[in-house]
C-alpha cells in the first residue's frame, strides 16, 4: 500500500507586501476576493473584485496617507501591489498575488481610547482592476529578511 504525498499546508503569519517596488510592513491583509454575479443575464454577467484591506501599526511614515491624498486631488495614481505568502520568516515565496491597477479608496487612522493601551493602527482599503495569482513554478526566490512579522 502506497501513501499519497499530501500538499504542504502554508501558514498565514509570514508574508510581505510590495506597493510598486517598495516593501511595506503590514500586520494584516484581508479581502483577496474575486466573484461573479450570476443573477444577471449571461451577456451581462458581472465579474468583480472585492477591496483589499491592509493594516499596520501607525508610525511617522505618511506614505499611505499621501498616496490617498493624491487620489483625492484627482491624480490617477494606480500601482501594482504584490502580496507574497512566505514559507517562514525570511523564507521562500510559497504563493503570491498581484493587484493590478490598485489605488487607495479609503484610508483610516487610529481609534483613540483613553482607557485602553492598544497600538495605534492605520488601514488602507484598495480597489483594483484585476487580481492575478502569480505563477510560482519558476525557481523559488528568497525574500529579503524582514524584522517585522507579517511584513
Amino acid at each position: 500500500m502506497r501513501f499519497q504525498e499530501h500538499e504542504p499546508l502554508y501558514g498565514t503569519n509570514h508574508f510581505r507586501v510590495l506597493i510598486g517596488r517598495q516593501e511595506f510592513g503590514f500586520s494584516e491583509v484581508s479581502g483577496l476576493t474575486s466573484e461573479t454575479d450570476r443573477a444577471a443575464s449571461p451577456q451581462e454577467t458581472a465579474h468583480r473584485f472585492g477591496t483589499v484591506v491592509l493594516r499596520r501599526a501607525l508610525t511617522r511614515s505618511r506614505d499611505l496617507y499621501e498616496w490617498r491624498r493624491r487620489i483625492i486631488e484627482g491624480h490617477d495614481d494606480r500601482r501594482p501591489v504584490t502580496v507574497q505568502q512566505l514559507l517562514g520568516p525570511g523564507g521562500s515565496v510559497a504563493n503570491s498575488w498581484r493587484l493590478e491597477g490598485a489605488w487607495p479608496r479609503r484610508w483610516s487612522g487610529p481609534t483613540f481610547n483613553a482607557m485602553g493601551n492598544d497600538v495605534a493602527m492605520e488601514e488602507v482599503e484598495l480597489a483594483f482592476d484585476d487580481l492575478v495569482w502569480l505563477d510560482d513554478s519558476a525557481p523559488r526566490r528568497r525574500a529579503p529578511k524582514s524584522t517585522e512579522q507579517g511584513g
